[in-house]
């Protein structure tokens, strides 16, 4: 095979990659990422210089990109009014920094080839092998920063209701027994053999996972019945409101109006009403001493007294900081509104978006907000919030793809003194226009409800506005750019945390501990035949 097939190759492994995830082809292929992945390792080890490793990578990223993060473009196309070629051309760029965990792997193979550490005869040639080199992907991909979190166990949450060890675990177990078996295939392939040790675990673990039972009901179970409400503004109008136009500020708090006191078919009053991210177009000045002062717009007050109602809303909370180039100057921000129509707590969200809502350029970055139009640049939150609803529930909120972090919601949820009924997230995907990502998003926030068994109320702008209940299957839904209300009658528990959120990555320890000892077992005995 000529070393451009094998690019090609390499290319088209990133494509597979990328059909795990939502895509314009399919909902989710899930088996597709560790053939892709092992197609490039493959070639990773099969290589004999850095430069070959480097752009097999290269190819690999290229085809994941374009096929995966295809909705980079459009968000170019919003935020910067570029052209599609020239859009098209910069979304390329993400390609040097979608898996920064691929990129340590690759560099740690070649210094091993090179320090003759390890020799291309014998590279998979023990079960140990394979073990290290699954074990430390599992921790590099979990652990690096990355724009997008891109493990190769997410896939798995196809079968959300059968992830025993998901709980337990949590995404780690289910990347681990990925590359597992990826590098044994790559092992059988090599050198017509396998560890029959690694393939019987990954059976009993694929076998087990069904049998491992989470309580996903709780103790005290309360009805809550919830309006999420839809609005489905565009990103001009959303941005024109913003502004203070009056044409577009009328439309857009007119439309969440209208929506949030339409009639409702509960047995019963409505309970939450929730309107999705950065919904209300002007920032609202807190009163830091005593909340309940707050000086609110009249209308949020006439909705939460008009159904006697909580009330949730995205928006934006000024910081009195002085700073005349509105840097850092609000926050994203979650407001809870009382039934008496007073604000009863905030949440500031603390993980924002890099290009779009600040700059990972450290000091630069107030400098940089003088030259550069299109960025919030937002105060990072601090204070992990427990809502309490005058219905006796008590809620947590996340913003946005705060939610694709499992750390962040395990730091949050241990964090708190009580455990809450359910998580709000609040969410925005009207960037990407009509592409795959509203529905990646909504497949990977099913992650955190079967890692920490806990229901999550998505509301979004666009679309998926749904309810993820804690074995990770959804409710009902509103779909990508419709506009309505999803009203839906909740039971909610109490669910002790998981072992996964008390320990966290150092569950999968204890096994990777047998692993060591089995294989170092097993290669003494074979060294000594």
């Amino acid at each position: 095979m000529t070393k451009y097939k094998a690019y090609a190759f390499s290319s088209f492994g990133g494509i597979l990659y990328a059909l795990g995830y939502p895509s314009f082809i399919a909902e989710s292929l899930v088996v597709t990422p560790m053939i892709g992945i092992g197609i490039l390792f493959y070639f990773v080890l099969k290589s004999h210089h850095l430069k070959s490793r480097i752009i097999h990578l290269l190819c690999f990223n290229l085809g994941f990109n374009y096929m995966g993060f295809y909705w980079i473009i459009n968000t170019l196309q919003e935020f910067g009014h570029l052209p599609f070629i020239i859009a098209a051309l910069l979304s390329g760029l993400f390609t040097f920094i979608i898996t920064p965990h691929l990129w340590v792997a690759v560099l740690l193979i070649d210094f091993l080839f090179r320090k003759n550490l390890v020799s291309h005869q014998n590279a998979l040639k023990f079960g140990i092998h394979s073990f290290i080199l699954a074990a430390f992907l599992t921790i590099v991909e979990y652990y690096s920063p990355q724009q997008f979190d891109v493990m190769l166990g997410q896939p798995w949450i196809v079968f959300s209701k059968y992830l025993g060890f998901a709980s337990v675990a949590g995404i780690p177990i289910y990347s681990f027994f990925s590359y597992l078996l990826v590098f044994e295939g790559i092992g059988l392939i090599q050198k017509k053999g396998a560890s029959k040790f690694n393939i019987a675990t990954i059976i009993i673990f694929i076998i087990l996972n069904p049998f491992l039972k989470t309580d996903t009901k709780g103790t005290g179970q309360k009805n809550l019945n919830v309006r999420l409400v839809q609005a489905n503004i565009s990103n001009f109008l959303k941005t024109d409101s913003e502004k203070g136009t009056y044409a577009s500020v009328s439309e857009v708090i007119g439309r969440y109006k209208k929506l949030s006191l339409d009639n409702h078919s509960f047995d019963g009053k409505i309970d939450l009403i929730i309107w999705p991210e950065t919904a209300y177009p002007y920032a609202i000045n807190t009163e830091k001493e005593d909340i309940k002062l707050t000086l609110l717009p009249p209308i949020l007050t006439q909705i939460a007294k008009a159904h006697q109602s909580d009330l949730f809303i995205g928006g934006y909370d000024q910081v009195n900081n002085g700073n005349k180039n509105f840097y850092q100057t609000e926050y994203n921000t979650t407001f809870h509104i009382g039934p008496d129509g007073q604000l009863q707590d905030t949440y500031h969200k603390h993980i924002l978006i890099p290009f779009g809502e600040t700059l990972p350029f450290g000091p630069l970055n107030e400098w940089l907000s003088t030259k550069i139009d299109n960025i919030s640049f937002f105060s990072v939150g601090e204070k992990f919030t427990l809502f309490n609803l005058s219905s006796g529930h008590k809620l947590i909120s996340s913003i946005c793809y705060e939610l694709l972090k499992p750390q962040f919601i395990r730091d949050y949820l241990n964090g708190l003194s009580e455990r809450p009924h359910a998580m709000v997230n609040l969410t925005n995907d009207s960037w990407y226009g009509k592409t795959s990502e509203p529905k990646q998003h909504l497949f990977l926030a099913k992650w955190r409800a079967v890692e920490f068994a806990l229901p999550i109320i998505r509301s979004t702008n666009t679309g998926i506005s749904s309810v993820i209940y804690a074995d990770g299957t959804v409710s009902k839904r509103l779909g990508v750019f419709k506009t309505g209300n999803l009203d839906l009658s909740l039971n909610l528990g109490v669910i002790k945390p998981t072992i996964f959120q008390l320990y966290g990555f150092a569950t999968i320890l204890p096994l990777w501990i047998l692993y060591f000892i089995f294989h170092t077992v097993l290669l003494k005995l074979y060294k000594n035949e």
